[in-house]
């Protein structure tokens, strides 16, 4: 099937501002999650998209390619079956397949081309029943030759099946695919003989020929946990064709606003690079819990630059939650912003404002105000989902316990790795502790008094403006005093637990004075719970359950 071309035009831009460098060539938004089968949020999408100049839309789930694959090298689609059809749900396959060609022609009416983004291997499970050896010892081996076939086969049948796509992102070593090297789970022989840098350089040859062949192009994520993570990707990259575009996530592991730049950004110039930013929220509210990162970005931006990035995907969701996206929210002003950033075009705060206000029908001329209002939720949101940089929060969520905040801040989320001279900035003797638990009471301050001016407003502010601004605040103060009420016994939990040495009666008290103060907060939330009219994202953000747990084994930590 010869493949669609579609025309990108550079679509009229609301209210140009002032160039101040070239756009970046690849300007994509990505739709993560549930949004990309909703023909409704897609348009709305594309709205935007075609309002703000981005020209690549990307659909990033990551099993999506055997969602409208067979493939038929493994599976026959039209085999006549008694007990079970070759693949379950063989309609739903058939619907995903029509649903995913008329999103490409909807982009393509846009101007703008259609990227998927996918985690390999990925596979259904009927092909462990078809090829059982694949699965050793309570694990899927990676290693087996059949998975480079197999990913060679199902990348040619997507893309001889969607002409109309313009490529593949792809992550290889990430622990939420269905198998991979990276995840260290299959001990086989095979996979002890193979060095984790061939691995990726095979797995990454078995993609590229039939892109190539196709007359696309193909873009290898990196997802790393540790620095050590990195090298093996990168050292597979470099010997890579050079069209391998190097896709990077713009902070190290994930999208943690308070950590440095990903070390990877720059280390691969002799191919494309593109860079990936968060503008919902994942790690600082998820929109709901308004947080403005154009300071961020607008530090951020040039240094991509510098190091020869040629393209950005902007992400407006999160897989994780449904029925939400950066377009339903304050976030969008991170979109606004961000998307002129990679225009080239300097873009304050105030400007960003200015265009949302417009966009929704207000009067810019209220632009000040909004923009003082978002511009004091950054360090606020800094100071409540992480404790002096470090993540405590559980993806903006409250943590699920004394142990997993900590584990959180110094396993899975960690930031010393990627920073080293932080290393013992988690060390709480009374000083340090004492300093910790003053970011907390400094945070849970300013949000009160910034609630506070969003309930009072100004003179002459429009009363539906007025009203939605009021409406987007309605659970940040919440938010923020359940974090500080958290962190705070979490903290004080860790200070009398250290290793060797012996908490006072007076620091044993205060811990359960903490707890006690953490549960009378479970008790005041607890009712959102049972309220239909509370968004379940909400109930996720300030849940009563997460907060009783974490006071539970705060006791038990006092009275040990």
């Amino acid at each position: 099937m010869r493949r669609r071309t579609c025309r990108k035009e550079e679509q009229p831009v609301m209210q140009p501002g002032t160039p101040t460098a070239a756009p970046f060539p690849f300007r994509a938004l990505e739709l993560h999650g549930h949004a990309i089968w909703r023909r409704d949020r897609v348009a709305r999408a594309l709205q935007f998209m075609q309002a703000q100049g981005l020209n690549a839309l990307v659909l990033h789930e990551s099993d999506l390619v055997h969602q409208v694959v067979y493939p038929r090298s493994c599976f026959d689609p039209y085999a006549l079956w008694r007990d079970a059809p070759s693949r379950r749900g063989e309609n739903a396959i058939f619907n995903n397949r029509a649903y995913l060609e008329s999103v490409i022609a909807q982009a393509c009416a846009a101007g703008a081309e259609t990227w998927v983004n996918v985690k390999e291997i990925g596979f259904s499970d009927e092909v462990l029943a078809l090829r059982p050896e694949l699965f050793k010892a309570g694990a899927v081996c990676p290693t087996e030759p059949f998975w480079a076939e197999y990913i060679a086969a199902k990348t040619d049948e997507l893309l001889g099946d969607f002409p109309g796509l313009a490529g593949i992102i792809v992550s290889f070593g990430s622990q939420e695919s269905r198998a991979s090297r990276a995840q260290n789970r299959c001990r086989c022989a095979l996979c002890a003989a193979e060095p984790l840098e061939a691995w990726y350089g095979r797995i990454i040859a078995a993609m590229h020929g039939p892109v190539t062949r196709r007359g696309r192009r193909l873009a290898v994520r990196d997802f790393a946990y540790k620095p050590e993570d990195h090298r093996p990707l990168v050292a597979a990259m470099r010997r890579a064709p050079q069209e391998v575009i190097f896709c990077i996530k713009a902070m190290p592991h994930d999208f943690y606003v308070t950590f440095p730049d990903n070390p990877a950004l720059g280390v691969l110039q002799d191919r494309p690079q593109w860079v990936e930013y968060d503008c919902l929220g994942q790690f600082f509210g998820w929109g709901i819990m308004p947080c403005l990162v154009l300071d961020d970005l607008a530090g951020r931006v040039p240094r991509w630059r510098a190091q020869g990035a040629a393209g950005a995907i902007l992400r407006m969701e999160w897989e994780r939650i449904n029925d939400l996206d950066a377009l339903d929210n304050l976030a969008e002003v991170n979109l606004i912003g961000a998307a002129a950033l990679l225009r080239g075009e300097s873009c304050s705060a105030e400007t960003a404002c200015g265009r949302w206000l417009a966009a929704h029908g207000h009067d810019p001329g209220t632009a000040t105000w909004l923009t003082a209002i978002l511009q004091a939720t950054l360090p606020i949101v800094r100071a409540t989902a992480y404790t002096d940089g470090f993540v405590t929060a559980d993806n903006s969520m409250l943590p699920r316990s004394v142990a997993r905040a900590w584990w959180g801040a110094e396993t899975r989320d960690a930031l010393i790795p990627w920073a080293p001279e932080r290393n013992g900035g988690l060390d709480l003797d009374a000083e340090r502790l004492a300093d910790l638990m003053g970011e907390k009471a400094v945070a849970l301050e300013a949000a009160r008094v910034l609630s506070a001016r969003v309930r009072v407003g100004e003179p002459g502010l429009d009363p539906a403006l007025h009203a939605r601004i009021r409406d987007a605040f309605a659970w940040f103060e919440i938010w923020v005093e359940g974090h500080c009420l958290a962190s705070r016994v979490c903290l004080l939990a860790r200070h009398v637990d250290r290793p060797g040495a012996r908490a006072s009666a007076a620091t044993r008290a205060a811990l359960h004075a903490a707890a006690s103060e953490l549960e009378t907060f479970a008790d005041r939330i607890a009712p959102l719970a049972a309220d239909g009219s509370v968004p379940h994202q909400v109930v996720m953000l300030l849940d009563h359950r997460r907060a009783r747990d974490t006071a539970a084994e705060a006791r038990v930590i006092a009275d040990g």
